[in-house]
């Protein structure tokens, strides 16, 4: 699985080396190009990391239309030019840089958000391929929830050391949680929920640990307490909870418009 390439992403103690261990790491999963952007609530102060700097050219990459259309959920949209088609929504300047995108080689991505419009800061990620749709939808849509997780912990990661005030712990816990807010698990503490969203994932219990940064055993606290709260008694009904409120690849006609 890709989350057990990410131990060079937690251990990299410098932004390059997180970025260029994102990159190297998800070449190998099949990616071509990748984008993390980010903006405060108002549209400004981007923080944009990407092996194709040269797509946003004259035009701030504040007024990306991933920010704009694919930031009002956590689900995971299809972007790139091959999806055009799809979004009619889009503005005329939007479509040109979608197509300026197209002479990178980059055809078929997901857009894949960290955080919502409306929070302190908002944007995320894009994993664009050179696939055609057939490869594309074989080897790169199934793996969605995959991609995603990989990512939450690099946006974790790139977030720790860009800003260390926002990087204390509690009991050793860290804050920066992993869990996106929307995923069923509103009754339980923060703590609580990045356990249990990593858990219903697949992720082991040793895994778990490493990457809270806590002990097993209080991993298995942890979780004792939430199938308590949440009247379950096993990983099955944890995966099914979480699964009840799904963030899957959104469809090109269902993307959520401000």
């Amino acid at each position: 699985m890709l989350i057990e390439k990410a131990s060079t992403v937690e251990t990299a103690a410098y932004v390059d080396d997180v970025w260029k261990g994102a990159q190297d790491t998800l070449r190998q999963e099949g990616i071509d190009f990748v984008i993390y952007l980010s903006v405060d609530q108002n549209y400004k102060n981007p923080i944009l990391f990407t092996n194709i700097p040269h797509i946003y050219g004259d035009m701030p990459p504040e007024n990306d239309p991933f920010l704009e259309h694919c930031c009002n959920s956590y689900a995971i949209t299809p972007v790139g030019p091959s999806f055009l088609p799809d979004y009619k929504y889009l503005s005329a300047d939007e479509k040109a840089f979608i197509q300026k995108a197209s002479k990178t080689g980059f055809s078929r991505g997901l857009g894949i958000p960290m955080r919502l419009a409306g929070s302190g800061r908002f944007g995320g990620f894009m994993l664009g391929t050179r696939l055609d749709q057939d490869a594309f939808d074989s080897k790169i849509i199934p793996r969605s929830e995959e991609f995603r997780l990989f990512c939450l912990l690099v946006h974790r990661r790139l977030e720790e050391l860009a800003d260390a005030a926002r990087a204390t712990h509690d009991n050793d816990f860290r804050q920066l949680l992993i869990a996106p807010q929307d995923t069923g698990l509103d009754g339980l503490s923060p703590r609580e929920r990045e356990v249990a969203y990593l858990i219903a994932r697949g992720v082991s219990r040793k895994e778990c640990a490493r990457l809270c940064a806590i002990s097993p055993n209080t991993v298995s606290e942890y979780l004792k307490s939430v199938y308590k709260k949440l009247d379950i008694n096993n990983r099955v009904e944890l995966a099914q909870t979480v699964m009840r409120h799904p963030e899957h690849v959104s469809p090109a006609a269902h993307v959520s418009m401000p």
